[in-house]
């Protein structure tokens, strides 16, 4: 095996073995898995004064396109997921708020009677009240509530692994929240004909 000293190997040289390591991987694989740990670990030495810095550009990656659904996605994932999860995924898809907000509504930030539920602090540092769908403000009166929390959770990544199993047993695309919810949310009101205004107003977007 060929050795080459830190202070000689050059960004070209990380990109080239990364491809050398990863030949039939993605971008995001070789960058994820090569450059990152090769760049970290030179520019450690270089703070001990054994080389230079070093900055590789990293493998383009293409985003996948974010898909937005309707009511039947949450038509089909009802009869598979606990109602607590199925009632956060509906709220998410009905008001378009972040899953941190969903998580942190308490039973005093609910008023079923007037189907509305106060958010205290959003991600923008202000406080809003949204709307809740009727079938939602029925499902949230017989609903068990944990530890003071409307939908039982206290931590997003709590909820993901069981929302998984869920699609998966209802035969449906995993989406994570955002996509079911706050994407979903915009582009019914786009497709509504509602402007950017309108939509980030409805949602809590700045802009």
């Amino acid at each position: 095996m060929m050795m080459i000293q830190l202070k000689s190997i050059t960004p070209q040289i990380v990109r080239n073995a990364a491809k050398q390591a990863y030949p039939n991987h993605t971008a995001a694989t070789r960058n994820r898995q090569a450059i990152t740990p090769a760049a970290s670990v030179i520019n450690y030495a270089r703070q001990q004064g054994w080389c230079g810095p070093i900055r590789v550009k990293r493998f383009p990656v293409e985003k996948p396109k974010r898909e937005a659904v309707g009511i039947e996605y949450l038509v089909a994932l009802e009869p598979h997921a606990p109602t607590n999860l199925f009632a956060l995924i509906l709220f998410l898809h009905t008001t378009g708020r972040r899953v941190g907000d969903a998580i942190g509504l308490k039973l005093d930030d609910i008023d079923l009677d007037n189907a509305t539920a106060f958010i205290r602090k959003t991600k923008n540092g202000e406080a809003a009240t949204v709307n809740l769908v009727p079938v939602l403000v029925d499902i949230l009166k017989d609903l068990p509530t944990h530890n003071g929390h409307v939908f039982g959770y206290r931590d997003r990544r709590n909820l993901y692994d069981t929302l998984w199993r869920s699609c998966d047993r209802a035969g449906i695309k995993y989406l994570g929240t955002h996509q079911v919810g706050r994407h979903s949310f915009a582009t019914a009101l786009e497709r509504e004909g509602g402007n950017s205004k309108a939509i980030a107003d409805a949602g809590g977007w700045k802009s």
